[in-house]
């Protein structure tokens, strides 16, 4: 690990955003998260570089990380590469003290910070990162104010997961694409974030073969894989209560066949309702509540789980995709009919969309609800 201590002679308080004459007022950003795939990223970059990482002679070619902590005395705190940098995340399973995980495990990360290296609150911040083969940038220069440094922390975990799961966002920020797999059941799940929502992505981008593949895929969710799935959801309550009633449905699609199929989405599509409805009751004590009050709470627990909006629980899609998808109303005479929770449990669904496809979408549905009440 490379560390300095830097005596300064200015002080940083941001850059400036655009041209003006002398004496012009300018305008200042003096905080920001960006990533190497925008332009702005390499002028900052090259500019704080030039101001400290020059002093520490080192290879700019070598550097993957950096960090930056400029105190109120104007002095700095440079420390390069091999220093400590904790991300806190949920996991997706049981996990063991030591054990390697991989971006299959990770249900969502939390936040970063930096476990031997103090920080103050008077301090100013400048942290960039690498993640594949993509670099961050955040700093926060305006010492006005005090530094937020728990919030800080969740805004370094946010920049790390973006970069991390660029591939999730991405779709999410291609609307056409992100529409079209939400017509088609698809959402980025919990459980199939990673290499499997990945895959998916990639299916739509290139529709070569498009149904082998993604038979292919839904073929991998035999025994084991449900299994795994559904294991953890009995240590709540109100799944432990519903398991009987949950395996049945679990059971009817490993069946592997049509019947299963259609039982495994008549059962599941309800109890996923019931769920909800029966957490909404323990919170709330009120027994009657609408389909909008149901979906509102979901997405708020989401929200309070994760923090944010776009954190890798996503509560901010999935309530498009609870409007389109699971909850979304019929016309029977306009003929729009899609298979839903309503189309299903009023009897009107299509015989023919009650496919292992859209009873898998069910069950990772289930799960993504375990992960916002649990």
């Amino acid at each position: 690990m490379i560390h300095l201590r830097l005596s300064q002679d200015q002080d940083i308080g941001g850059f400036v955003i655009e041209n003006a004459k002398k004496g012009e007022q300018v305008k200042i950003l003096s905080k920001a998260s960006l990533i190497s795939d925008q332009a702005v990223f390499y002028n900052y970059t090259e500019q704080i570089s030039n101001i400290f990482l020059g002093r520490a002679k080192v290879p700019i070619d070598s550097v993957y990380q950096f960090l930056v902590i400029i105190h109120k005395d104007l002095s700095a705190d440079l420390d390069i590469n091999e220093f400590p940098v904790v991300v806190e995340l949920r996991a997706k399973r049981d996990i063991k003290k030591g054990e390697a995980i991989g971006q299959n495990d990770i249900a969502d990360i939390i936040r970063l910070n930096f476990p031997n290296i103090k920080i103050e609150k008077t301090d100013k911040v400048i942290y960039c990162f690498k993640v594949g083969w993509k670099f961050a940038l955040f700093f926060d220069l305006d010492r006005r104010y005090d530094l937020e440094i728990d919030k800080m922390e969740l805004e370094l975990g946010a920049l790390y997961r973006y970069l991390q799961f660029q591939y999730v966002y991405k779709v999410l920020e291609s609307e056409t694409q992100f529409d079209e797999m939400v017509s088609d059941g698809w959402f980025p799940f919990i459980e199939i974030i990673g290499e499997d929502y990945k895959k998916i992505c990639e299916f739509y981008q290139n529709k070569f073969d498009f149904d082998n593949k993604m038979k292919k895929l839904i073929d991998s969710f035999d025994q084991n894989r449900i299994e795994k799935i559904t294991k953890k959801w009995w240590k709540n309550k109100i799944f432990k209560d519903k398991q009987s009633l949950i395996e049945a449905g679990i059971k009817a699609y490993l069946q592997d066949d049509e019947s299963g199929f259609i039982n495994c989405i008549k059962n599941l599509s309800s109890e996923i309702e019931g769920i909800i409805r029966l957490h909404y009751l323990d919170e709330t004590s009120k027994g009657r509540a609408s389909f909008s009050d149901l979906k509102d709470y979901l997405i708020n627990k989401g929200k309070a789980k994760s923090g944010f909006d776009y954190s890798l629980f996503l509560p901010a899609p999935f309530l498009k995709y609870l409007n389109d998808v699971f909850f979304v109303n019929f016309d029977l005479l306009k003929g729009d009919v899609k298979l839903s929770r309503h189309s299903s449990s009023h009897g009107v669904a299509k015989p023919e969309d009650y496919k292992k496809i859209k009873a898998l979408q069910t069950i990772l549905m289930l799960d993504h609800v375990y992960f916002y009440l649990s």
